[in-house]
């Protein structure tokens, strides 16, 4: 399978790959960095803007604007003509121990912003599982992880989330106001396997885990079996978001924290973005209803 490098730009900690459809833009995020990407799929061109906040993950809301998780809890981003992005309200900061940040997030298909938090030294499983609603009101969903990454949604509305240190997924059954009430281990990995990271959910309802430390993308049943692998040049993929004009492209980001030099002379793609034609058509991302 042909891999495509379509940005090289040395992330630290490439994540939060996002699909615009509107504006034909994959945004996507170096958070070590504080760095906000966004790459044009028709002109190939990358444009990279520092910001004064770490921005951990994306989501599309509704007036062409962004919803963001980051240093400074839920944010709504206006986003300008040359595609910079500016603050226009502050919805939501949960309260939070010390040295927490928020990490992964996505929008469900019901318009709910569901997002992670960690110790960002992690050193322990201080990490919590929140949802935006809508109307406003933030809710905690589960506490006592570690990294959580992720999440993603099953058609059924079962969230799937990964504590990745942990080498598991774990699925949330929701009632049908979408309220949880139970969970089941989705999936576990070996150590040779990796440690799953973010994640994506195709129209055929299987799932695409980024593996830190795994050097590939694996595709997973609704059961949680694993039915494809895609080996990749880079040892640290993280994020896979599905894009393009016909949701058949597989952009992945990708990290070079934590890699020794030496390391990082084996494998120059690291922390680029990268895209694969995945012979499957993604989902589209949900929107923000608030």
């Amino acid at each position: 399978m042909q891999i495509e490098c379509v940005a090289a730009v040395d992330a630290q900690l490439g994540e939060g790959a996002l699909w615009d459809a509107g504006r034909g833009i994959l945004w996507w995020l170096d958070i070590r960095a504080a760095i906000l990407h966004s790459h044009d799929a028709q002109s190939g061109r990358n444009r990279a803007q520092a910001l004064d906040f770490r921005l951990t993950a994306l989501g599309l809301a509704d007036r062409n604007e962004l919803i963001a998780c980051g240093d400074r809890g839920f944010v709504r981003l206006s986003v300008a003509a040359d595609l910079r992005v500016m603050i226009r309200q502050v919805l939501q900061a949960p309260q939070e121990r010390p040295g927490n940040r928020f990490n992964d997030g996505k929008v469900d298909a019901r318009g709910r912003f569901w997002a992670g938090t960690m110790d960002d030294a992690e050193t322990g499983a201080f990490g919590s599982l929140y949802r935006l609603d809508s109307s406003g009101i933030l809710k905690q969903i589960r506490s006592g992880m570690q990294v959580p990454n992720g999440p993603c949604f099953l058609a059924n509305g079962t969230v799937l989330v990964s504590d990745t240190p942990h080498r598991r997924i774990t699925a949330l059954l929701l009632d049908q106001h979408g309220e949880p009430t139970a969970e089941r281990e989705f999936a576990r990995f070996t150590k040779e396997q990796g440690f799953p990271d973010g994640m994506t959910v195709d129209a055929e309802d299987h799932v695409w885990v980024a593996f830190w430390d795994g050097w590939c993308v694996r595709r997973l049943a609704p059961n949680g079996r694993i039915v494809a692998e895609i080996a990749l040049p880079v040892q640290r993929p993280t994020s896979p978001a599905f894009g393009g004009t016909d949701l058949r492209q597989l952009y992945i980001t990708t990290a070079t924290t934590g890699i020794a030099p030496e390391g990082l002379a084996a494998q120059p793609l690291a922390g680029s973005l990268l895209r694969i034609d995945a012979g499957v058509r993604g989902r589209e991302p949900g929107r923000f209803g608030g």
